[in-house]
């Protein structure tokens, strides 16, 4: 009996360690689902995350309808997303359309000036614009 019991808290410890290897997901597991803005910033100070953090709050309403999802990277980390080759070594912001392809980017915030025309202009977001909130 002491052999299975410690056989099997091997096992559940591979089991475990297997899952928190996989748990990062992959950005493209959001494809056709939400529009996705990275912002890649290297420090909590940074002006960059600042400005972010404005606009979103600011906007929110105006994102929920554009189906956008923020997703921050610091030091090009973050604990629910892999790191996507395009965003190695780079800080930025990045919009990325459903269909998962880069459609803008900008190395500071001028991105958010041109953010919601941009969306607005794209095919599967006509269909959207009746269904906004804002």
């Amino acid at each position: 009996a002491l052999w299975h019991h410690l056989i099997m808290k091997f096992v559940f410890c591979i089991f475990l360690f297997i899952n928190f290897q996989t748990m990062a997901k992959q950005l493209s597991e959001l494809s056709w689902e939400k529009r996705l803005l990275i912002v890649s910033y290297n420090q909590k100070e940074d002006q960059l995350l600042t400005r972010a953090k404005e606009f979103i709050s600011i906007n929110k309403c105006e994102l929920e309808d554009r189906n956008l999802e923020i997703i921050f990277y610091e030091k090009f980390k973050n604990k629910k997303f892999t790191t996507p080759k395009f965003l190695e070594n780079k800080y930025g912001i990045w919009l990325i359309g459903y269909d998962g392809n880069i459609k803008d980017y900008s190395s500071d915030d001028k991105i958010f000036f041109r953010l919601f025309n941009l969306i607005d202009s794209m095919p599967m977001r006509k269909s959207e614009i009746e269904k906004d909130t804002c």
